[in-house]
């Protein structure tokens, strides 16, 4: 091993141990699982035990309280909006002095009315799960379920009130790939029909082997992903580098381009060797059962049915 490759591990196995005080935190977000609940069974799911009470609301306003000034919170679940006091929890976070966003199945978000009261609340940034653009028979095999009316109803109540949206999706080998146009495709409608001024980001990646896995079989290495989104967005990797807007960098291969008036941004989950994608970044924590700050992905897979 070179010198350069043996001090990133070193510094990699000092990270994944840190734990911080809510006061001292380093990581760019901090993940919030307010819930272990949700409304949809997915394959995927990172986290797949239902039995783990919701996270207390006044501790989480106690910790997010002593978070440096602006800190980046992202209110994530299992399901957040299972919550009934998610309109106030975004609120008091505000209130705060931080930045927050929602990462959603965006079942809920089909009704207008909610989507006006997140807005309402303060919340700007909303991450939309979409693993089957408009294809029923694609979110049956990943979400258990035909959502696609109710996906297709969330990004429109989102694009029309103006939030800034990235929507996710997981590119399984063998299932999806046939839905990456129809996403993009959707997404740059939208953003034209509603006029979005802030460009709306279409997130593909490829499957984490962590929780409930659809398993190796359906993960792509990274250069055969570049090569299907090509593929199915009628370009090349040329297009890609020339339109590259991002770098990601942190151990995870993949980046940002800008494609017509919507950015895609591909990220590679592939594992290291204890199976944690983007092993060692500084970007995600994730608050732990004592209400520290813990590398995000660690703290998952060492905690995957539970914490």
């Amino acid at each position: 091993m070179n010198n350069t490759l043996k001090t990133q591990k070193q510094e990699n196995e000092s990270l994944k141990m840190k734990l911080l005080n809510p006061e001292n935190n380093t990581f760019d977000a901090i993940m919030v699982d307010l819930t272990h609940r949700c409304n949809m069974e997915c394959a995927n799911c990172y986290i797949p035990n239902r039995e783990i009470p919701d996270m207390d609301k006044d501790k989480l306003f106690e910790f997010v309280s002593k978070l440096p000034n602006r800190t980046f919170v992202r209110l994530i679940g299992a399901e957040a909006t299972m919550r009934d006091d998610l309109f106030e929890i975004i609120k008091e976070v505000k209130n705060l002095g931080h930045r927050v966003s929602l990462t959603t199945n965006g079942l809920k978000l089909g009704r207008e009315e909610y989507v006006i009261k997140l807005k309402e609340a303060g919340l700007r940034l909303v991450l939309l799960s979409m693993n089957g653009a408009i294809d029923n028979e694609v979110y049956k095999i990943l979400d258990s379920g035909k959502y696609a009316t109710l996906k297709h109803r969330a990004l429109k109540n989102l694009l029309k009130h103006k939030f800034i949206v990235n929507t996710g999706t997981i590119i399984a080998k063998g299932v999806n790939e046939k839905t990456i146009k129809d996403q993009v495709d959707l997404m740059c409608d939208y953003a034209d029909v509603y006029n979005v001024k802030i460009p709306p980001v279409v997130r593909l990646r490829t499957i984490a082997t962590l929780g409930r896995s659809m398993g190796n079989d359906h993960t792509y290495n990274f250069a055969d992903f570049k090569k299907v989104v090509c593929s199915k967005l009628e370009i090349d990797e040329q297009y890609m580098q020339e339109n590259k807007t991002q770098e990601i960098v942190n151990n995870m291969e993949g980046y940002v381009f800008k494609y017509k008036n919507v950015f895609i941004r591909l990220v590679d989950w592939a594992v290291d060797d204890e199976g944690v994608p983007d092993f060692g970044n500084e970007m995600r924590g994730r608050i732990t059962e004592n209400w520290q700050i813990a590398p995000f992905f660690h703290h998952v897979k060492e905690n995957e049915y539970g914490y």
